[in-house]
């Protein structure tokens, strides 16, 4: 059943017996979820320890006026609200919607803290998801200071390129990006389109070419 926990970023390093021993001293069990369930709402605390199995889920964030940003999307095995686990203030910062059918494992805080205690490694690589979580924030947010739809892709598209290349693999379609950027698709489509225009860059179905780098850079003042 926990196969596929040898693959979570919470368990590099242990092999399979080591895992299942982990789980299996821990008070634990399999929560099922399916169709556009919330398995929460922001402000909720989060008083569990939980790893996706299958399925997938998303985290948004919904104003007064019920429009949605998606903040990102939750795959197998990572864990779900890791940094959000303890602290002064555990409570999920965002909604947490189910995208795809599945399942996920949930850990009593308790027992969950005591196999962080158990295996140095399992702490660090707890560690290691809780500042990585903490990073991609930090940038979700200088990413939200952006007014403009090509201010927004100009730094999509910057944070995601290579120093040794002029090249962007693409690993969404436009209507993901557009979910992303918490932008209509036509919109992001038409300013595609003016910056291809003239001649910054070359959109394909499945990579983005820079074509002039600094008037990218340009657009972020950079």
């Amino acid at each position: 059943m926990f196969e596929i926990l040898k693959d979570s970023p919470l368990f590099n390093g242990l092999d399979n017996h080591e895992v299942d021993s982990l789980i299996n001293n821990a008070l634990h069990q399999i929560r099922q979820f399916s169709g556009k369930e919330v398995l929460a709402f922001s402000g909720e605390k989060v008083e569990k320890a939980m790893i996706l199995l299958e399925g997938k889920l998303q985290g948004e964030m919904v104003d007064f006026a019920g429009n949605s940003l998606k903040i990102e999307e939750i795959e197998p095995p990572q864990m779900v609200a890791a940094a959000f686990l303890y602290g002064p203030q555990s409570v999920f910062p965002v909604n947490l919607s189910v995208l795809a059918d599945g399942k996920m494992l949930v850990i009593s805080k308790k027992d969950f803290t005591k196999m962080l205690s158990a295996d140095p490694r399992v702490l660090n690589n707890y560690l290691n998801i809780v500042s990585g979580k903490a990073q991609f924030l930090s940038r979700k947010i200088t990413f939200l200071s952006f007014k403009t739809i090509r201010e927004k892709i100009a730094y999509y598209l910057l944070q995601n390129l290579k120093k040794s290349s002029n090249i962007i693999l693409m690993n969404q379609s436009q209507k993901g990006l557009a979910e992303l950027l918490g932008v209509a698709r036509p919109s992001l489509a038409r300013t595609i389109s003016e910056m291809e225009s003239e001649n910054l860059i070359l959109w394909e179905r499945n990579q983005v070419t820079i074509v002039e780098l600094k008037s990218l850079q340009a657009i972020l003042g950079k």
